[in-house]
């Protein structure tokens, strides 16, 4: 008895085999990404503990926050390349963090900038840079909201306002965890 003569016809209607041209490149970047963040983690511990002091936030939550990312980079791009609906929360909520991470960072240049002393001049050039960031992904949610993507993932009962507020929700947390802890610094 072949394969196919073993599968019922539930198996044959939940299995979805058009993924989005979109999707499977997102997915790649996001491997990518995270597996590079990884990488680059472990090669410049030492380094980035640096950092973190110089930033002014603990380097446990700094190296965390990295490893986070990474990991979140590579369970995502696996799950969007297997079509899971983890898959695309897990997307979402990287993206949505993205766009957290970026608008905080778009909010603080004036602050940083006058403890480092640049110039307004070369503060354009930051604004512009996190604000083509915030655009990107801001794009890059509603690309993964759209109808042939939640289909794909088989998600279109979700309500997307609901899961977009769930996302940003924990990323606003997550960002309000890291100033809480800043402060015991």
């Amino acid at each position: 008895m072949s394969y196919l003569s073993k599968t019922t016809k539930e198996d044959i209607m939940e299995g979805n085999y058009d993924r989005p041209i979109g999707v499977s490149i997102l997915a790649i970047l996001l491997i990518i990404n995270g597996a590079v963040l990884l990488v680059a983690q472990l090669l410049a511990f030492s380094k980035l503990n640096e950092a973190s002091s110089f930033i002014g936030v603990s380097n446990v939550f700094f190296q965390g926050a990295l490893g986070f990312l990474g990991v979140l980079g590579i369970t995502a791009g696996i799950g969007m390349w297997r079509g899971k609906k983890v898959g695309w929360w897990l997307a979402i909520f990287y993206f949505a963090y993205e766009i957290t991470r970026n608008v905080n960072a778009w909010f603080t240049i004036k602050v940083i900038s006058d403890q480092f002393a640049v110039s307004g001049q070369s503060l354009n050039s930051y604004y512009i840079k996190y604000g083509i960031r915030i655009l990107w992904n801001v794009l890059i949610l509603y690309f993964m909201c759209r109808e042939n993507v939640t289909f794909f993932f088989n998600t279109t009962e979700t309500k997307k306002w609901k899961a977009l507020l769930i996302v940003f929700a924990y990323c606003i947390a997550i960002l309000l965890l890291g100033s809480i802890l800043n402060l015991f610094n």
